[in-house]
């Protein structure tokens, strides 16, 4: 019953997201990244994006005092530090679903979200691949479509 109540929950803020222009743009257009992952362990990721010369902001899983039991959303606090800035890509390299980094995932500001493909709505982009592929994999994948769907454009 609780799973049912925390996705009626979730179905609800997803609809009730504010309208936003959604822009894609070529990998070499980006200058600020939103990298969403469980743990901090993808430090080679973000260092590859930062030699690139984009500006790179790591979200993690909050700490469980951070999320709300009943809904598994981050609480307040932890919102509007994910919210206060606007990106120009949020790129979702979580591997497991997760309630709380979807909602995460819906509160960052991005003009073009991406990530592993789900059956709700947060996503400008999804990329189909297994669970199990390592993050590399997907974010490989993810740069590789989005130069290519902005070339066709």
């Amino acid at each position: 019953m609780i799973d049912t109540i925390r996705e009626g929950i979730f179905a609800w803020t997803l609809k009730h997201q504010a309208t936003r222009t959604v822009v894609m743009p070529t990998w070499d257009e980006v200058r600020s990244v939103a990298v969403l992952y469980p743990t901090d362990d993808i430090q080679h990721l973000i260092q590859k994006i930062e030699q690139s010369q984009k500006d790179v902001v790591l979200f993690t899983m909050p700490d469980k005092k951070k999320i709300c039991r009943l809904t598994q959303r981050p609480k307040s606090d932890v919102k509007e530090q994910i919210s206060a800035r606007q990106f120009d890509i949020l790129i979702d390299l979580t591997q497991e679903p997760s309630r709380t980094m979807q909602y995460m995932a819906m509160y960052i500001c991005a003009d073009f979200k991406v990530g592993r493909h789900t059956r709700e709505g947060i996503y400008d982009m999804t990329i189909n691949t297994p669970a199990q592929e390592k993050p590399d994999f997907l974010f490989e994948q993810i740069i590789k479509y989005i130069n290519m769907f902005s070339q066709n454009s």
